[in-house]
């Protein structure tokens, strides 16, 4: 195709306008955190407050094979309040959860951290020990590789490469821990063919990115009208085009929703809201109320569970603005028990390696 060239003048103002009425994270960002509508219920009786009162429920309840609703619960880094405030809440429920750890930070040392756009070392947060780590491993929540040091892989030698990856895999073995989900520390380079080679050779299955709903073929947009950049033009999970280049949805870019990113959205949205307070806390349990229900419009289409959330925390507190509190966190818990959610490990899918594409075991 020709080269098209205007006037400078125009493309200036053309430039200028288009970057007021399209910032760039508009253009790009999965829609559930940049276009939040300032008609949030906040009157819902399904976003009502509430605590679970009943008795320690049957785990049955949760992993019937009919449902057509299901979720999967997954937590970030290794936050000491996973295990003293989220775990009791999810014994209450009978819920198992996956956990992405970072074996320095478990270690009890410092990790890193990518802020404007450079690694820095962080100080701050209080980890899990190794006893709390095997604890749920025990009680059968899944315990997963979030690096060894959370290191920014695209910078990384190859021998730094191999390091976070592979080391991170023999760290959790050596305490008895048989990871096969490698989460790429801060969600980037899943594009690149050898960070993808890297994960491949330690481990099944991967973490990267953003989106609303995971499909579980990986084809939201082309076969369900999901149109969203997650999967624009994929048929599958595969990792690679007929091409060879990386897609960008796959078995080692599997998707979340962030609690804490939706968080971060409203608190700027609202800046004279209290970013723990009912009002914020009532806009967050909404979008959950809908995000967990959205599902149902392409699984009673397709007769059978296509796409689920799943769902993404780190702190279980209100130590950091964007952090999920423990009230919070129950009301969601106890939304999801009282509908009958089935709701997931990372373990209890299973991934047909002939056709690509994932399936609840």
């Amino acid at each position: 195709m020709g080269a098209c060239f205007l006037p400078i003048n125009i493309v200036t103002l053309v430039s200028v306008i288009f970057s007021v009425l399209f910032p760039i994270n508009y253009l790009f960002a999965e829609p559930s955190y940049y276009n939040i509508s300032s008609k949030t219920n906040f009157t819902s009786t399904e976003a009502s407050n509430s605590s679970y009162k009943g008795e320690i429920p049957n785990n049955s309840k949760n992993v019937s094979s009919n449902t057509d609703k299901a979720v999967a619960i997954i937590f970030d880094r290794g936050d000491k309040t996973q295990f003293t405030n989220a775990k009791p809440i999810l014994d209450k429920y009978g819920f198992k959860a996956s956990f992405f750890v970072i074996c320095s930070f478990i270690d009890g040392n410092i990790y890193y951290k990518l802020q404007d756009g450079k690694e820095v070392l962080h100080y701050f947060d209080v980890a899990m020990n190794w006893n709390e780590t095997r604890t749920l491993d025990k009680e059968g929540h899944d315990i997963e590789s979030h690096g060894m040091q959370h290191r920014y892989l695209r910078n990384l030698t190859s021998e730094e490469l191999e390091s976070e990856v592979g080391d991170s895999k023999e760290c959790l073995e050596d305490h008895g821990i048989s990871p096969v989900y490698f989460q790429i520390p801060s969600n980037r380079g899943a594009e690149n063919l050898t960070i993808l080679k890297t994960i491949s050779e330690y481990f099944e299955f991967g973490f990267s990115g953003h989106s609303r709903l995971m499909f579980l073929n990986c084809d939201g947009w082309v076969n369900h009208g999901f149109k969203t950049k997650s999967y624009k033009y994929q048929y599958d999970c595969n990792p690679y085009s007929d091409q060879g280049i990386p897609t960008r949805t796959h078995k080692y870019a599997i998707k979340e929703w962030s609690h804490d990113r939706y968080h971060s959205q409203l608190n700027n949205q609202y800046p004279n809201l209290a970013p723990h307070g009912s009002e914020i806390s009532n806009m967050l349990f909404s979008e959950f109320v809908n995000l967990v229900n959205s599902q149902r419009t392409y699984n009673e289409k397709a007769g059978k569970i296509v796409a689920i959330p799943i769902l993404g925390y780190h702190n279980i507190d209100i130590d950091n603005t964007y952090d999920t509190s423990k009230e919070l966190f129950d009301r969601e818990m106890k939304y999801l028990y009282d509908n009958e959610f089935k709701v997931l490990r990372l373990t209890d899918l299973g991934y047909n390696e002939k056709e690509h594409h994932f399936y609840i075991k």
